[in-house]
């Protein structure tokens, strides 16, 4: 490589095979990135590749089971034995099991957690030293309205976006002597699969008659299916993810759309109890059902 010449700019998206993952691959490329896909469908993701190859762009599949750490450490080991470098880590997979707490045992709560926030600690803690070693990196994590704004049937999804949320601002300043800078986005409703997923895989919940959530799960599940009428393309997080990747100076966090930061805004002034009771009416859930 010459002296003028810049080296090429490698990015790695999780949970890439479809919705906000699949956005973000799309706009990585289309502002040059080399981007390497990471999910678990290596079908989806090898259509996406081919999709980006065809439109003059650089991308690499690479089938990842982000919730265990192997699998997780390999797509490491494969993205530097590639590219010899990663500029940005997007750390978007995630999903909502439709449960109560009360129906998920340790296992199912270790599963949402390891995809959804230690897989993405992992990979932070395995590139921080190439990171370090090249001068500097971004770190973009996807976070969540839910972290500001609570919903029934989404505690241990929240919780792992609160967590992720804590874990960001810590690691601004723990990483902040080697120019490996962190932003949040925090998207509102994004038209993607993930609702008709987390219907589908619910629907045996709500067939049981003894499940003492049923007659409020109707109520909630209208609430989001108008919710999702407004609901912004996956392109819009994605642009934001490239600003936050490419601008000089990035800001620490990013609502996609804007109006969300006020949502989170108001409800963050709100005593806890006048936001729950709106909360609750909204969602026509329990006594306010």
């Amino acid at each position: 490589m010459s002296e003028n010449e810049k080296p090429e700019r490698v990015a790695i998206v999780t949970g890439a095979s479809s919705g906000i993952g699949e956005a973000t691959a799309h706009c990585l490329a289309k502002a040059g990135f080399s981007v390497v896909l990471a999910a678990r469908r290596a079908d989806l993701l090898d259509s996406i590749v081919a999709d980006i190859d065809a439109q003059g762009g650089k991308a690499l599949s690479v089938p990842t089971d982000l919730s265990n750490a192997e699998e997780t450490s390999a797509l490491v080991r494969t993205t530097l034995d590639t590219f010899g470098r990663v500029d940005v880590l997007v750390n978007n997979a995630g999903y909502s099991p439709p449960y109560a707490l009360e129906q998920m045992d340790r296992t199912a709560l270790r599963h949402v957690f390891d995809v959804n926030l230690l897989s993405g600690m992992q990979l932070i803690a395995e590139l921080t030293p190439s990171m370090r070693e090249q001068g500097g990196g971004r770190i973009i994590n996807i976070s969540s309205l839910t972290r500001y704004v609570g919903a029934p049937l989404v505690a241990a999804y929240a919780a792992t976006k609160g967590g992720m949320e804590a874990m960001t601002a810590c690691l601004r300043l723990e990483l902040s002597p080697w120019n490996i800078q962190l932003s949040l986005i925090v998207p509102g409703f994004v038209d993607t699969p993930t609702f008709d997923k987390s219907r589908a895989a619910g629907q045996h919940m709500r067939d049981d008659p003894s499940n003492p959530y049923r007659k409020w799960n109707a109520n909630l599940e209208d609430f989001a299916a108008d919710q999702f009428k407004s609901a912004i393309p996956p392109e819009d997080v994605g642009k934001a993810v490239v600003k936050a990747a490419t601008v000089d100076s990035p800001k620490t966090r990013y609502f996609v759309p804007k109006p969300v930061r006020t949502a989170a805004r108001m409800f963050g002034a709100l005593p806890d109890r006048v936001a729950d009771r709106l909360l609750l009416k909204m969602y026509r859930w329990g006594p306010l059902a």
